[in-house]
């Protein structure tokens, strides 16, 4: 999808695109190797998924107000730390959930999801942004919203069960 945007939206040639998915590459590195692992042990993983969530949303509405490859490249930090952060997340909370001689199998499940998500999520993206233009970051700012709304609030519920 990366591409797609690059070479459509802002006209780039293939060399140029290679440049900035380089630079994709190295802001993911950075924020996994030097973010995620800090955040990790400071929060609470319920405050780490609505954070990434809440992240993605605003991501999104970023992506479709940008104009240039600039705020693009601006834009893929936030990015890249709402996905890292989430796959994180997600993996911590489902293998969690399991005793511990299902951790294995629960980690596999987890890497075939995310190499299943690599392979359908830019194809879905891509299709997004060829029907929908800029209207797809729209798109993703809507559903990131209604779902940190509804975790946000499920959350208190459960919160407020609790102290009862």
């Amino acid at each position: 999808m990366f591409s797609i945007i690059a070479m459509n939206f802002f006209h780039l040639k293939a060399e140029q695109t290679g440049y900035l998915l380089s630079y994709f590459g190295l802001v993911q590195m950075v924020i996994q190797g030097g973010v995620i692992g800090r955040l990790t042990d400071k929060y609470s993983e319920r405050t780490l998924l609505l954070l990434s969530i809440g992240t993605a949303s605003i991501v999104g509405l970023a992506q479709a107000l940008m104009t240039n490859v600039q705020e693009f490249c601006a834009v893929v930090i936030p990015m890249m730390f709402s996905l890292c952060l989430f796959n994180v997340i997600t993996d911590t909370i489902v293998t969690n959930s399991v005793p511990s001689s299902d951790t294995g199998t629960m980690l596999g499940l987890c890497s075939s999801v995310q190499a299943l998500l690599r392979t359908v999520g830019p194809t879905i993206g891509g299709f997004l942004y060829q029907n929908y233009g800029v209207l797809s970051g729209y798109i993703q700012c809507l559903v990131n919203l209604l779902l940190f709304l509804y975790l946000l609030k499920s959350n208190f519920r459960k919160t407020e069960e609790q102290q009862s």
